[in-house]
């Protein structure tokens, strides 16, 4: 009877795991370590990509509430710690449209004209005094000395494009592509004076851009403490970017 009562528990044990793991594949939101939420949906993007993540932190306290916002590249950046009950972290994906990245660094083939030399051992005859040369039974062999042809040079020159966009902006000519190279390097260097400069003269060329270029504006408005215009280009991220996530799920 014992044996019956061990058999049956155990088939009862695999088909409850089988179940639980077809319940977990099929959910559509996704909860990682800590109290990170991850807003996703399972409609095809089209020709966009995911290329960063908004976190939201809100933390609710007797006195009022804090809300802490930051962008990260991949998901296992975010941070994981435990806010607490009642208090929420909200990860928004931010999407943009593929394209063929054009190298940073373009490699330039320098010509170098080679000469095809031969270059044959030296002789050296050895001279012996006439009694021993008279007497010697054998034969002087030559002595071959290799020469060594000299290194070549480097055959690339590198060129570093962006600082290349920076000169030609600062003559003022401007082009969307250049603005857009020259204020990411800065936002993403630190570099918010210049990151603020060209992001807005990015925004006034072309209102139609990605959602994720206001959002880094607004963050280099904020860090030289332009807060006010930084605080109005926030809002228009958050609207353009939750308009994208409305689009995409008709």
């Amino acid at each position: 009877m014992k044996a019956y009562v061990i058999y049956f528990t155990t088939i009862i044990s695999v088909f409850s795991i089988k179940s639980f793991g077809q319940d977990t594949k099929n959910s559509s939101i996704i909860v990682t370590k800590g109290s990170v939420v991850l807003k996703t949906d399972n409609t095809a993007k089209d020709d966009r990509v995911i290329v960063g993540y908004y976190v939201e932190e809100t933390i609710n306290a007797a006195f009022g509430k804090r809300v802490t916002k930051y962008e990260v590249s991949k998901l296992d950046m975010v941070y994981t710690n435990d806010l607490g009950p009642n208090n929420t972290r909200v990860v928004t994906p931010i999407y943009r449209k593929t394209k063929t990245r054009t190298a940073q660094g373009i490699p330039f083939t320098k010509t170098l004209d080679t000469v095809a030399e031969t270059i044959r051992p030296v002789v050296v005859d050895v001279i012996t005094p006439a009694e021993i040369r008279n007497n010697a039974a054998e034969t002087v062999k030559p002595v071959a000395v290799n020469v060594i042809p000299p290194s070549e040079g480097q055959k690339y020159l590198t060129i570093d494009v962006v600082k290349t966009y920076a000169k030609v902006l600062s003559k003022g000519y401007k082009s969307i592509e250049m603005l857009t190279k020259v204020a990411d390097r800065a936002y993403f260097e630190g570099d918010l004076t210049t990151a603020a400069k060209y992001y807005g003269e990015l925004l006034n060329m072309n209102t139609k851009l990605d959602a994720m270029y206001y959002y880094r504006y607004a963050q280099s408005l904020k860090g030289i403490n332009q807060v006010k215009k930084g605080e109005e280009m926030m809002r228009l991220f958050e609207s353009k970017n939750m308009a994208y996530k409305v689009s995409a799920i008709k």
